[in-house]
């Protein structure tokens, strides 16, 4: 798991672009604060936290798709996977490794841009509460997690690089594209006293859904999801909330680092 996750880490800190990562997530998030600089305060569910959001929730779940897909078909398609597969490894370790050095590296990269995004704005005298930056910085974090496991996930079903590529793409659209105007023609055929129940289960299936609504409803906005949110809205704003979107997390990525290795066992074994 260690020579999987210092590969990893390496690799991709070496990497040209990783740089243009951070050339570009510091350009998007100073843009960003450049739009709010007018305004009195810079705290609450404003129309640029909605657009912050929304570009975080179209940029970061795509590229982390790609890059961890790509993280494990690159192997498989050099063929440095044929060699791993003749040592006795652990393929959950391998993964999970994959997985920790990839995630490790991209947190650094985000956090490097955002960091020099502050840096800025300290220099040119905006006014950001603390509060505001912590939970943009963590929505980010929290899509990093996600969707760089599902991208691992991803690259343990595909065969080429132009499979995790296409499943990668067709991944982001359902989940980020297309998932209210599926959920909207599901309800359709839902009796009307289950269609509450079904939008908020529905949420655990979506991890990006989910953590808009979180991340809107700590901001203040939660009122914009309408009455079939308002338990499940009532609940985020308590302090149990985060702990158990932290406890989500974890069984989330574990469950797909498990899938993603049999994938891989499978694939060791034919």
């Amino acid at each position: 798991m260690q020579n999987a996750f210092h590969a990893e880490w390496r690799t991709t800190l070496r990497q040209k672009s990783s740089y243009i990562f951070v050339c570009l997530w510091t350009f998007v998030i100073t843009i960003l604060f450049l739009l709010e600089r007018g305004l009195p305060q810079f705290e609450g569910y404003t129309n640029i936290v909605g657009t912050m959001i929304n570009l975080m929730l179209y940029l970061l779940p795509l590229f982390m798709l790609i890059i961890g897909s790509l993280a494990i078909t690159n192997e498989v398609e050099g063929g440095q996977w044929s060699l791993l597969s003749t040592y006795p490894i652990s393929i959950f370790k391998y993964i999970c490794g994959k997985f920790a050095g990839q995630l490790l590296a991209q947190i650094a990269i985000f956090t490097l841009s955002f960091g020099i995004s502050i840096l800025l704005s300290v220099i040119l005298q905006f006014a950001i509460s603390l509060k505001w930056l912590m939970l943009i910085y963590m929505f980010a974090i929290f899509l990093i997690i996600f969707f760089i496991g599902i991208g691992i996930l991803i690259g343990s079903l595909s065969s080429t690089r132009w499979q995790a590529l296409m499943a990668s793409v067709t991944v982001w659209f359902i989940f980020i594209m297309m998932w209210a105007s599926l959920l909207i023609a599901i309800l359709l055929f839902v009796p009307y006293k289950l269609i509450a129940t079904i939008m908020t289960v529905s949420l655990f299936f979506n991890p990006a859904e989910l953590l808009r609504v979180f991340f809107v409803t700590q901001f203040g906005g939660g009122a914009a999801f309408g009455k079939d949110y308002d338990g499940l809205i009532s609940f985020i704003q308590t302090p149990f909330s985060l702990p158990l979107l932290l406890f989500y997390t974890i069984i989330y990525i574990w469950i797909i680092m498990l899938v993603a290795s049999g994938c891989m066992k499978r694939r060791q074994m034919n």
